[in-house]
């Protein structure tokens, strides 16, 4: 049995092609994907300018789907049918960094669709451990961007960002936008800047955000 996958094969070159049908490990979760995100390393990859990629590669790591074959270490709210998004990073669990919960610095570190192949496919396996169930008012085409607004959050955190404050965003991309929604969830006043005129027209007309062009 066969399964369709979008390969990238060489920079600049993509193509779906059918893959051998995926068989999980114990400790994985089999998913059905209903929806992917593309995101800017995917891009670098078809480009070429993405350093971490090999080829070729199943792209693909802002990925939804539904739970077609259960695994062990699924968290307890899972079942399977449910929706569920990915976390694309996964860790050893064994070295320093991962030890002290640092998990996203791992030693060991593999990212599916950059590392490892991923999840641009009609099905995929998965850890099991690595996964979260999605809101049932959460569209599954809208899912998908948790992985970047996670991204967006971490760095409004770092940043310690509180009510009444101004908060700077250089880029007004896709990343650029969240962390901009996110800071007024805050009740702060996001500034965009991009050297994009058109990002910034549309960031002001969705939003009423305050934009600065650097020229």
């Amino acid at each position: 049995m066969k399964v369709k996958a979008v390969f990238i094969n060489k920079p600049g070159e993509v193509e779906t092609r059918w893959v051998d049908y995926p068989h999980k490990k114990e400790n994985e979760v089999l998913i059905k994907v209903d929806a992917a995100g593309i995101c800017g390393s995917d891009i670098g990859a078809f480009r070429g300018t993405n350093p971490l990629v090999t080829y070729p590669r199943i792209i693909g790591h802002e990925v939804t789907g539904i739970v077609l074959q259960e695994g062990a270490g699924m968290p307890g709210n899972i079942n399977k049918g449910d929706r569920v998004i990915v976390d694309p990073y996964i860790y050893c669990g064994h070295c320093y960094p991962c030890s002290v919960g640092r998990t996203n610095c791992c030693e060991n570190l593999k990212v599916i669709g950059v590392h490892v192949d991923g999840a641009m496919q009609e099905v995929v396996t998965h850890p099991a451990h690595l996964i979260h169930k999605i809101p049932d008012n959460v569209p599954s085409e809208m899912a998908p961007l948790a992985e970047p607004l996670t991204i967006a959050l971490h760095a409004l955190h770092r940043a310690n960002v509180k009510a009444g404050e101004y908060v700077a965003i250089i880029g007004a991309g896709a990343i650029g936008l969240m962390a901009a929604l996110s800071a007024r969830h805050y009740k702060a006043t996001p500034i965009l800047i991009d050297i994009v005129e058109e990002r910034l027209r549309y960031a002001q007309k969705a939003w009423r955000a305050l934009c600065a062009e650097r020229r």
